[in-house]
This record gives structure tokens, sequence and C-alpha cells, in this order.
């Protein structure tokens, strides 16, 4: 396309000086992306498709609205949550209930469950996950919530504070709680 001949002697320089040129280039477009994307976080802007259970997407302010048949699946699912249940007996409880999930299906699944216990609280988390590099742009996920950066929104919570707080200590007592076996059975740690 560019008319290179490799076998020519300056062909091959040519041709890895342009690839430097495109790979340098990469790399500012990625540094630029990463910019704009912090002044939107500053700013509160709303990422993604709008399909939060719980929440329509308003399409002439670009934010939140409750939806009121959705967010009482995800009152229900956080009080069976400090009621005690885990992930499992709240997901076969949903699909007994014929509860929606956000696509308007009854198909529960415990990651389903666990993103929205980990979602609702009306701040939306950014830095959750991050790209490994410009060239390879491998998805890396971020497991530290304390790192995470909660931006207060412009919409409505369906969870109180106080419920999240509590639905936050419960998951950390139960992640405490994981024990580790030798294969012997002994405990080794937990």
């Amino acid at each position: 396309e560019d008319n290179i001949w490799t076998m020519d002697g300056d062909g091959e320089l040519r041709l890895t000086i342009m690839a430097t040129l495109a790979q340098e280039e990469s790399r500012k477009t990625s540094e630029r992306v990463r910019a704009g994307q912090k002044i939107s976080r500053d700013k509160g802007v709303l990422y993604g498709n709008g399909n939060i259970l719980g929440y329509d997407r308003d399409k002439n302010t670009g934010t939140y609205v409750i939806n009121a048949e959705q967010a009482e699946t995800v009152k229900m699912i956080y009080d069976l949550y400090c009621a005690g249940m885990g992930m499992s007996q709240i997901r076969d409880e949903m699909i007994r209930r014929h509860r929606k999930d956000s696509s308007g299906l009854v198909r529960w699944e415990n990651s389903k469950i666990s993103r929205i216990l980990h979602n609702s609280k009306g701040y939306p988390a950014y830095l959750k996950s991050r790209r490994n590099n410009f060239l390879d742009q491998k998805i890396i996920r971020n497991r530290d919530e304390d790192s995470y950066m909660y931006v207060k929104g412009d919409f409505e919570p369906i969870i109180s504070e106080e419920q999240w707080e509590r639905c936050k200590q419960i998951r950390e007592q139960r992640k405490r709680k994981v024990h580790y076996f030798s294969l012997d059975g002994d405990v080794i740690h937990t």
C-alpha cells in the first residue's frame, strides 16, 4: 500500500520507522482517551448502555430514573442478603418468584446477584478495571473495592446508604470466613 519494497536496501528501514511512528501514535491516542475518561469521571458522566437493574436511562437528560418494578427486585435482593441468604439462595428465590433481570428475563446467576450487591448505592463506581497497556489492551479487573472511585450520581439511589454499608459488612465478614484446606483436610488459612 505504501510502495515499500522490503528487498530494497532501505525498504526494511522505512518499514521499521513507519511501524515505530504508528506505535507512538497509538500510545498518544491511549493517553488522550485516558485523559478524556478522567475528565468525564470528574464531571460525573455516566458510561454504559443504561441496562442497569432498577433504572431506565432518560434519553433527554442521559441520567437514570427508577424503574419501580425492577427497583422492587433490587430491594428484595438486598433484604434477602441482609436476612442471611447467600448468593445461590437469593438466585433460587428470584427464579421461584419469577423476578425478571435487567434484560426482562427470569434468568439469574450468582454473578448477577453479586453485581447488584456491589453496584446499587447511587454512586457510579469507576476504576473497576484497566487495560494492561496500549498495545495488548487486555482488561485487568480491579478486585480492590477500596480503590474504586465513587462519584455521587445525579439520580435517586434505590438502596439507602445504611443498607448498602450493612451488605458490604456482611460481604467482608463472609470473605474472612473462607477456609482453605490442605489435601489431608487440615485448615491452612481462614
